[in-house]
């Protein structure tokens, strides 16, 4: 598999993570270090178990149901063991004690390092607006 590959497929495995919220495959993807820190709106989550904690935490309390949809991917080495990538995403969600339906569409920017083989995950952040 070509490094891009498994860039993208580091991606979809974060997009199927939000979704399925399990903390074990959710963190795998990431680095671990005290690097780690993800942006939504003006909240800063920083270190994995934050990142775990109080963001999925955050997804959880408002949403019974989250589906975060790649709708195209761009990806960028920036050197042999550095990326960047970037996609634009949509979300289906059901909020919790309503079901009502709801949505946001946006870009999302993922910093990647490569570690021995892996790409895993150092920073992400979205920008997003309700659809």
């Amino acid at each position: 598999m070509t490094d891009i590959q498994k860039i993208e497929t580091v991606v979809n495995l974060y997009c199927d993570a939000i979704h399925s919220q399990n903390e074990t495959e959710f963190k795998q993807l990431w680095t671990g270090d005290a690097y780690n820190t993800e942006i939504s709106g003006s909240k800063i989550f920083t270190g994995i178990d934050c990142i775990y904690k109080d963001f999925i935490g955050m997804l959880n309390q408002r949403y019974s149901e989250i589906k975060l949809i790649n709708d195209g991917l761009d990806i960028h080495l920036i050197t042999e063991d550095v990326a960047v990538a970037v996609f634009r995403y949509h979300t289906e969600c059901m909020i919790r004690g309503t079901d009502e339906t709801y949505g946001i569409s946006g870009l999302e920017t993922q910093v990647l390092k490569k570690v021995e083989d892996d790409w895993k995950i150092v920073h992400i952040q979205y920008a997003g607006k309700p659809i």
